[in-house]
């Protein structure tokens, strides 16, 4: 086979003959054929007309560019390309995801690990052969641990099996471990363990300090926390925290909670604010009975930034239950009857009617007089006044043993006309009656709460 230096040899005793016609056709001929033969077959370049097979390192300074463009190999370190199938394992000081990350399934913040082989024993138990993701891979499993494993079938199904083992020994990458039993693992079912199949740790049967675990389920939609796991079927107790669906255990059965929509589960909860909202996005108040009412203090219905948090104050007044219904309702302006920043929750229909005779209660048969009835209106403690109640909200009526004299009487007395005080002048407004006989005035208040009466009985 020729080599650079045989060629060399060749070239030089040609360059260097001093004999005539030494250096004939067939010498020089067969030189440059030695030196073809070294291009087709010996010569350390890389060919691009057949495969070939390159020792050394390449220095490609400007990057590379592998099939129609799948793959480059950039100046700059980087490489592009459409799909990375690795076989073994990938490590990368930093992994960046385009825009979004989806994880299908359940995820698990635990102990891991991936089974390379699967070898059963005449014992009937299964020797666990363990992946290492990188050279100094250290598994951390104990004895006594619940492992739990998963492996997709790849159908078109999307259908999956799951199996249940505890570690009965650990030697570095070595597992032995026993399968549960049926009747021992959620859904009645355990199937052996596979090879490729991911496992984590799902609890311990005897040490309490390995039998918590994390993990998110996107099929159940929730944030799962456990604790005191120390079998595969769990209990209700095991339950420590969630946020998101909520699971199916006695605790929540006979709470008013819709099993449709997330909630956060558990034992303790420190914050700095809570915000309630409604379904439809607007805060939710929390009542805050102040008491009863000062006339110095500010109530609102708002953020309190001196306790941190959504406040709508409710005060007592006159024997009713107010609530604030603006961001700071008027100093000193007290929630009342016709006070639109405040609402009454309780007392607002608590309203009566007291009417008094400014010249008495009897008078003599026969005798012309003069009287006013005077209607007072109470609401719980408080007084109200005609301006506050509308004076066409006012009306009076008169009931007699004269009905056609009371019809008129009536139609001459609509709401509005009178107000609180009623001016009678016998002659007009009651005639001659005889004595023992009586007139009653009955005076009616409209108000959006309902409707209230009280009668006054003249008697002669």
């Amino acid at each position: 086979m020729a080599s650079i230096d045989t060629l060399r040899t060749i070239f030089e005793q040609i360059r260097d003959e001093r004999k005539v016609y030494a250096n004939t056709a067939n010498r020089v001929g067969n030189a440059f054929l030695s030196m073809l033969s070294y291009l087709i077959d010996d010569a350390p370049f890389l060919r691009n007309d057949k495969a070939d097979t390159a020792d050394y390192l390449l220095t490609l300074l400007a990057g590379a560019v592998i099939g129609e463009g799948n793959i480059r190999l950039n100046s700059d370190g980087s490489i592009t390309c459409k799909n990375i199938n690795v076989e073994g394992s990938a490590i990368f000081n930093e992994f960046v995801f385009n825009q979004q990350n989806v994880l299908e399934g359940d995820t698990y913040f635990s102990d891991r690990a991936i089974i390379d082989t699967v070898v059963r024993t005449d014992l009937n138990q299964f020797n666990l052969h363990l992946r290492k993701m990188y050279e100094a891979d250290q598994f951390t499993f104990h004895e006594n641990d619940i492992i739990k494993l998963s492996m997709n079938n790849l159908d078109l199904n999307k259908t999956f099996t799951t199996s249940w083992l505890k570690v009965l020994s650990v030697q570095g990458d070595l597992l032995t471990a026993a399968l549960y039993e049926d009747s021992q693992c959620p859904g009645g079912s355990n199937f052996a363990p596979r090879s490729g199949a991911r496992m984590a740790r799902w609890g311990n049967t005897s040490d309490v300090s390995r039998q918590t675990v994390f993990y998110i389920s996107a099929k159940d939609g929730r944030f799962l926390f456990l604790q005191g796991v120390d079998s595969p079927i769990l209990n209700d107790s095991n339950y420590a925290a969630f946020i998101g669906l909520p699971p199916e255990i006695d605790a929540l059965k006979n709470l008013p909670i819709d099993n449709r929509q997330p909630y956060v589960y558990a034992r303790g909860l420190i914050v700095q604010d809570v915000i309630r909202i409604n379904y439809q996005g607007q805060i939710e108040y929390t009542a805050r009975d102040c008491g009863l009412y000062d006339a110095t203090k500010q109530y609102i219905k708002g953020y309190d930034s001196a306790v941190g948090g959504y406040y709508q104050d409710h005060v007592w007044n006159k024997g009713m239950l107010f609530r604030c219904d603006v961001a700071a309702a008027g100093v000193g302006k007290e929630p009342r009857f016709g006070n639109t920043e405040w609402t009454c929750l309780k007392g607002s229909q608590d309203i009566n009617i007291d009417i008094v005779s400014t010249a008495g209660d009897a008078f003599p048969a026969g005798v012309a007089f003069s009287t006013s009835l005077v209607a007072t209106v109470h609401n719980a403690e408080d007084t109200l006044s005609e301006a506050e109640i509308g004076k066409g909200n006012v009306s009076w009526t008169r009931k007699s043993s004269d009905s056609e004299g009371d019809i008129a009487w009536n139609n001459k007395h609509t709401a509005g006309k009178d107000g609180l005080t009623l001016n009678i002048d016998s002659t007009i407004d009651i005639g001659m009656w005889t004595y023992r006989s009586s007139v009653g005035f009955i005076c009616t208040i409209n108000l959006p709460s309902g409707t209230t009466r009280a009668e006054y009985s003249i008697l002669m």
